[in-house]
Order: C-alpha cells, then sequence, then structure tokens
C-alpha cells in the first residue's frame, strides 16, 4: 500500500482560523513527508465542506480571511503529491474551490451537491477565486455552476466533467487511489514543477499583492 496523508473536514468542514490553520499543517504534513504518495481530502456525514465560517466572518470583520483561505489552496496546485478530493457530501462554495484545486475529484453519488451559490447569495467571487473557478471549470459548467447557482448532482457533475469519477461511499475511497494511481510514485521535484508550470497563472495571481476585493459589478438592481 502506498503511504497515503488524510484529512478530514470535521462537522460542516466550514473556514475558520483554526480550521484553516489545521487544514494548512496537514497539508505541510503530507508535503514534508517524502514517503507519502497522494493526499485525501474528505468531509463527515453529509458534507464534504460548506466552505467559509460566515458567523466567524460576520463577528469579526475578517475582510483578509477569504485571501488567506486561497493562499493555502494554492499549495494544492504545486503539492508534490497527487491531491484528490473525496467528496463525501455537500461541497459549497470554498469547498468547491478546495475540489478545483485537486488534482483529481471523486464523488459520492447518492448524496450531496457541488455548489457555488453567489449568484442566489448576491455576492461576487474575489479576483483570486474567479481565476481558480474559471480556469479549472469548462464554460458549460462556468454557466451552469457559477452564473445559474445550480446544484450539481454527482451525475450532473461527471457529465459536466466538474468531477472525474462517481461512486457509493463505501467505495469512494478506493476509486480515489485508482483513478489518482497513474500520478502516484512520480518524481516529487518533477511533479511539483509540472503543476506550478500548468497552474502557474492561478499560483501568479494569488501569490500576488492583486487586490482580493470582490470584482466590481455593474449597479444594476
Amino acid at each position: 500500500m502506498p503511504a497515503i496523508h488524510r484529512h478530514v473536514f470535521l462537522g460542516e468542514g466550514r473556514f475558520n482560523p483554526e480550521t484553516l490553520g489545521q487544514f494548512d499543517d496537514a497539508v505541510s504534513a503530507a508535503i514534508a513527508d517524502e514517503e507519502c504518495q497522494i493526499l485525501l481530502l474528505a468531509g463527515e456525514g453529509k458534507n464534504f465542506s460548506q466552505g467559509l465560517d460566515l458567523e466567524y466572518l460576520m463577528a469579526s470583520g475578517d475582510k483578509q480571511f477569504p485571501e488567506l483561505c486561497m493562499r493555502v489552496l494554492v499549495r494544492l496546485l504545486d503539492a508534490p503529491i497527487p491531491v484528490v478530493s473525496v467528496m463525501t457530501g455537500h461541497a459549497f462554495g470554498l469547498g468547491a474551490m478546495i475540489a478545483l484545486a485537486s488534482d483529481y475529484r471523486v464523488m459520492r453519488e447518492d448524496r450531496g451537491f457541488f455548489c457555488l451559490p453567489e449568484v442566489d447569495l448576491n455576492m461576487t467571487l474575489t479576483v483570486r477565486m474567479n481565476e481558480l473557478v474559471c480556469s479549472k471549470l469548462s464554460p458549460m459548467a462556468i454557466r451552469a455552476a457559477l452564473l445559474t447557482g445550480e446544484r450539481l448532482t454527482a451525475t450532473r457533475a461527471l457529465e459536466l466533467d466538474v468531477v472525474d469519477a462517481v461512486a457509493d461511499l463505501e467505495a469512494l475511497e478506493a476509486k480515489a487511489l485508482e483513478i489518482a494511481a497513474p500520478m502516484m510514485g512520480k518524481n516529487r521535484r518533477s511533479l511539483a514543477g509540472l503543476k506550478r508550470g500548468f497552474n502557474q497563472p492561478i499560483i501568479e495571481l494569488i501569490e500576488s499583492d492583486a487586490s482580493d476585493t470582490p470584482i466590481v459589478s455593474p449597479d444594476y438592481p
């Protein structure tokens, strides 16, 4: 068996400074372990990750926190090992973006949605989030997931190439290992460099000093 690192987003998988730190630590541990061949990200119960902890954001007024989240996500884009989102349930907002930043995505076939709900929340994406989403989704998937806020079932997500495979809950991790097998065991330095080259526009924007404020939209009613 390959050396596997796993990180589980607990509860609803919402991100605040504590849970983001735990996620960052898990990524660091997987990268630091020279024997590690794959990092599996999963949720628990009916969730994968419900995204940002809105209670924390409203109470703290921390406008920089979404940027910090994106700086952790960028580490997935050039990790020296394959990263697989094992989507055990709902992936909303930042949770969906974690899946998009992963190398592979497998989704539970009988429960959970992939959703970018901003259009129904009267919100737009930050410039960094927008770059990630638009670089990883096809035009058809962008129209469905981003511009209409459609809650994509596993079947629909597979149809739109948002995910690589679907399986029942018990078979989800095995499916993740199966589809990631061709990338496992590669030279870590080479893989990291190739991934960084492939994802360079996203990585450079996230790592830049560009404003992470929401994209300004026309003042329509």
